[in-house]
């Protein structure tokens, strides 16, 4: 029975040393490693369209709202702030496109391109994001045609590129949206006026009125009316033009 006791009594001796060393080595480790912080490896690459539903154990709709919660949180997680000039706009912009693929109706990755990473601190990285708006606002379902009326904004007042503002402005006109405002289809006249290319503006703006002034309320006809004759034409032309006489 001694024997035994006497053995009981080492064992718990080499345990208790053992559990010291641990600890010990536990503490040295945290102490060397404590000032350091996981480095974030930006945005990470898409997957191909075919694993995009793996994310959600093969549910698109649940893949879909996994990863965009993944872009809403990225970057702001762990105690870390990172500055939305500090993504990679071209990674980001192939996971909006993925996103497409995924869920084409919800305007969920939409307003997170437009709105939240639209705030980039240095505008041309929002360049890529442009041709995924042009894409989701040229459909006609819904009120699709905002997400390109943002992209047409961005391009002339934050790129200040009026030549793709054109160009994206272009794509808004042929919307085919019945029930879209009538200045989504001037919207190209807006942007060549400021250009410089006030003949153009003023054609197209006329033209509009000539074939839609059934369709537009008095207040619209008034308004396109009243940028022709302010903004377009300067004091002498708009005197002597006849639309400019005219009240709706």
């Amino acid at each position: 029975m001694k024997a035994a006791h006497h053995n009981n009594s080492l064992l718990e001796k080499k345990v208790s040393v053992v559990l010291v060393l641990v600890l010990a080595v536990n503490f040295m480790f945290w102490l060397s490693l404590r000032d350091m912080q996981a480095e974030w490896g930006n945005v990470p690459p898409a997957p191909k369209e075919q694993f995009a539903a793996l994310y959600g154990l093969g549910d698109k709709g649940f893949s879909y709202r996994l990863n965009g919660l993944m872009l809403q949180n990225l970057g702001d997680t762990g105690g870390r702030v990172t500055a939305l000039k500090d993504y990679d706009y071209d990674d980001l912009t192939a996971w909006f496109f993925l996103q497409d693929k995924l869920d084409p109706v919800s305007d969920y990755i939409p307003y997170l391109a437009s709105y939240y990473f639209g705030g980039v601190q240095e505008p041309e990285k929002y360049r890529p994001v442009l041709e995924y708006l042009r894409m989701v606002g040229a459909r006609p379902e819904g009120i699709k045609w905002k997400w390109l009326v943002h992209a047409v904004f961005y391009a002339r007042h934050e790129l200040e590129d009026l030549d793709k503002a054109l160009d994206l402005a272009n794509d808004l006109a042929k919307n085919k949206n019945i029930s879209a405002p009538m200045w989504i289809k001037q919207m190209p006249a807006y942007v060549m006026n400021a250009k410089g290319s006030k003949r153009e503006a003023y054609s197209l703006l006329v033209e509009t009125l000539k074939a839609n002034m059934d369709k537009m309320a008095p207040e619209e006809i008034n308004a396109t009316r009243s940028f022709i004759c302010d903004r377009i034409l300067d004091p002498s032309e708009a005197k002597d033009d006849p639309l400019c006489q005219e009240q709706y």
